[in-house]
């Protein structure tokens, strides 16, 4: 059984030739660059290229994908997703439309049978229609979904100034107002921010935390699977498949892995970048799609401007990580549970079945979240892999908790805030404050440079919905520019 697995991802299954990654001799000259290979990286240099600008993509990693990493197991057939996992056909559009285009095969995230969930005082309960003591579940996740959407209903998710200053508090204080100040509430209402953003709820600004959940449709939307669910539709082959497929359709050679930035310096002409390998592109814009928590990695010249620096030197990185269990059955099922586990003690926070049974592929996908995570980190690594299958056992009760420790036959996982230029998941967060004051200096491009990734989207920011669109807006920024100066006559529609 091995703790983990650090291999390149399943970019195989997107059909990838990886003939993109070939590396000739950099350009000195270019239209633009392109700095991240995340999927807002990836999508922005492939419609800068579809447009007919002369682009290079630099990722700083050794792959490309950014917070999505589909991994092949190596104990049988199927990809397993230690990063981003699901789609929707419905209500995020692009991605569905980008992986349908690519040939990628979609099934329904699985959702029946019964959920459990751990009360903080480590009460177990089956949230079955026969269990009265499921009310309490239903309760306080009812109580939450009015409280967060009564917030929802005045928030303007392009209007960043005008969000009442005396409401912008951190999560927990304004949730404490509004009546979810026993334990349960507390806890309920950090479960919520940890799951959502990767941070405590008394870390977290209610102002942005509300622009966030309206972003992806409200509470029921973020917190749900189904048609109406973000967490609808698995991509068999991964959702890495769906940046190396984007990647395959670049022209080849103009994406360089293993080439983190240092510096950017913007002259009347342009900008130098340079990377740490020593190779320097001249160009006439610049596109940085990397997180804003990573933008202290490069040496802007001249300094980004006031606003910007305050945004960026005030968000946090989530804390996540993501561990896949996978198993010679899918005991759970025959349990008659969903694979759903839900505590608010910890360390599992939540979790999903990631399974595929035309493969006789069972696996379970458990996400941990917040202070949670960050205290599980400091475990050591066979510890880490213990804490989780001694909690599942928990969860799962002592009749049945020892199938949760048996027959496994492999573990992979990821603890995001360790990973290098990225250093969290699923996306940043901003304290109270900080988006009302500086939102507007997110997008606004400084002289040369303009700005994308996941966090910069108006709609479903943290996703790669959100991740695509914004990798889009910041493309038609540079492509509206380069029709003034006639370097381009006209744009193909984007996806």
């Amino acid at each position: 059984m091995a703790p983990r697995d650090d291999r390149p991802d399943a970019s195989s299954y997107a059909g990838s030739s990886l003939q993109s990654f070939n590396l000739p001799v950099a350009p000195s000259q270019v239209d633009v660059v392109v700095i991240g290979g995340g999927f807002s990286g990836v999508q922005a240099a492939w419609d800068l290229q579809k447009a007919g600008l002369s682009c290079v993509l630099l990722e700083a990693k050794h792959r490309i994908g950014g917070r999505s990493r589909s991994q092949q197991l190596q104990s049988g057939p199927g990809v397993i997703e230690l990063g981003a996992t699901w789609i929707n056909k419905k209500t995020q559009p692009k991605v569905y439309a980008t992986a349908k285009r690519l040939g990628l095969d979609m099934v329904e995230q699985y959702t029946e049978s019964d959920e459990v969930w751990q009360l903080p005082d480590g009460q177990v309960i089956r949230a079955s229609p026969d269990n009265p003591a499921a009310e309490q579940v239903i309760e306080f996740n009812r109580a939450l979904y009015e409280v967060i959407e009564s917030g929802c209903e005045n928030n303007d998710i392009r209007k960043f100034d005008e969000f009442p200053t005396n409401f912008d508090v951190s999560v927990e204080t304004w949730a404490q107002s509004k009546g979810l100040s026993d334990v349960l509430g507390k806890a309920s209402m950090t479960f919520f921010t940890g799951a959502v953003v990767g941070q405590d709820a008394s870390e977290v600004g209610m102002h942005y935390f509300l622009d966030y959940i309206k972003s992806g449709g409200g509470f029921i939307s973020i917190a749900t699977e189904g048609a109406d669910g973000a967490q609808s539709l698995k991509i068999k082959q991964g959702t890495s498949a769906i940046a190396n497929g984007l990647a395959d359709e670049m022209k080849p050679g103009s994406i360089f892995v293993n080439s983190p930035v240092d510096s950017i310096h913007q002259t009347n002409e342009g900008a130098l970048v340079q990377t740490a390998t020593g190779n320097k592109f001249s160009c006439r814009k610049v596109i940085v799609a990397i997180p804003t928590n990573t933008y202290e990695k490069i040496h802007f010249s001249p300094p980004l401007p006031r606003d910007k620096m305050a945004l960026v030197s005030r968000t946090k990185p989530g804390i996540y990580a993501k561990m896949i269990l996978t198993y010679s059955r899918a005991w759970w099922k025959d349990l008659g549970l969903q694979g759903k586990f839900s505590s608010f003690k910890g360390p599992i926070c939540f979790s999903w079945d990631n399974s595929d049974e035309t493969l006789q592929q069972y696996s379970l996908a458990i996400f941990l979240a917040g202070s949670i995570a960050a205290k599980w980190a400091t475990l050591k690594e066979l510890q880490r892999v213990e804490a989780v299958v001694e909690h599942l056992t928990e969860l799962v009760g002592p009749e049945h908790g020892h199938l949760a420790h048996e027959d496994i036959l492999e573990v992979n996982y990821v603890n995001w805030s360790e990973e290098e230029y990225l250093d969290g998941a699923p996306t940043s967060a901003m304290p109270p404050g900080v988006l009302s004051k500086y939102g507007l200096a997110l997008r606004r491009p400084f002289k040369h440079i303009h700005f994308a990734g996941g966090e910069t989207a108006y709609e479903w920011k943290g996703y790669l919905e959100g991740a695509l669109r914004a990798g889009s807006r910041a493309a038609d920024e540079v492509i509206e520019w380069a029709k003034q100066e006639g370097l381009v006559k006209k744009v193909s529609a984007h996806l």
